[in-house]
């Protein structure tokens, strides 16, 4: 990640889902084929980067989960509640959906950026 890239706010780094959604409205829809121009490089960085540090978020959250729920299970005063599991159990399989996509999305935003040359 670049210092100077006027597209990645340090800042905002806990807002990286809503980052990444506005910068890959401003990327051309096919950007692994397209000629990007270095603003749109700049960008397609940051996305990359944004991107980077939601999955990051988002597995480290899964991973606390986890280990509450463990805690819960292991806990003497009962057993949690059905359903608590079960919306749990759901949270947890959007998140791993949109991780997939995200780690698809960083590989191809790298590869693009790879053979069009850095975000500067």
């Amino acid at each position: 990640m670049s210092l100077a890239n006027p597209y990645f706010d340090i800042d905002k780094i806990e807002r990286a889902p809503y980052e990444l959604a506005r910068l890959l409205q401003g990327l051309p829809p096919k950007h692994e084929a397209a000629r990007l121009t270095k603003d749109q490089r700049q960008m397609l960085h940051a996305a990359a980067d944004h991107a980077a540090n939601y999955n990051t978020a988002v597995l480290g959250g899964i991973d606390a989960i986890g280990q509450l729920l463990f805690a819960a299970a292991t806990n003497d005063k009962g057993p949690v509640e059905q359903h608590v599991v079960a919306d749990i159990g759901a949270l947890l399989s959007a998140l791993s959906v949109q991780s997939q996509f995200l780690g698809e999305f960083i590989a191809a935003a790298d590869s693009t950026l790879a053979r069009q040359g850095s975000a500067s």
